[in-house]
Parts: structure tokens; sequence; C-alpha cells
């Protein structure tokens, strides 16, 4: 098993780009779906919601 990491201690990079990626896209589909809760709140109390929380949606 240490022969085994000796040989391929590179794939430890690729393994963590490819977890901070998934991180980092949880978060944002986390900060998205905090953002529509909000908006339905608004919604629901008769009122419209903010630009500045409507952009936020539309950003990439």
């Amino acid at each position: 098993m240490l022969d085994l990491f000796h040989s391929f201690w590179w794939l430890l990079f690729p393994l963590s780009w490819v977890a901070v990626a998934g991180w980092n896209a949880w978060l944002a589909h986390k900060a998205r779906r905090d953002a529509m809760d909000l908006i339905q709140t608004y919604v629901r109390s008769g009122r419209d919601a903010p630009p500045e929380l409507l952009a936020r949606l539309n950003r990439a």
C-alpha cells in the first residue's frame, strides 16, 4: 500500500481540485436556494423583491 502511494502521490492534487470544485458548487447552490427562499417570502407578503436580490440570481 505504501508503494502505491509513492507511485501515485501526484493524484492528490487533481483529487483535491475536484473536491474543492464540488464544495464551491455546493456553496453556490446553497446561496441560490437561499435567495430563492427569500424571494418567495417577499412574494408571499405581496411585496417586490429588491433588485439587488434579483441580480444575485442572474450572476453566473
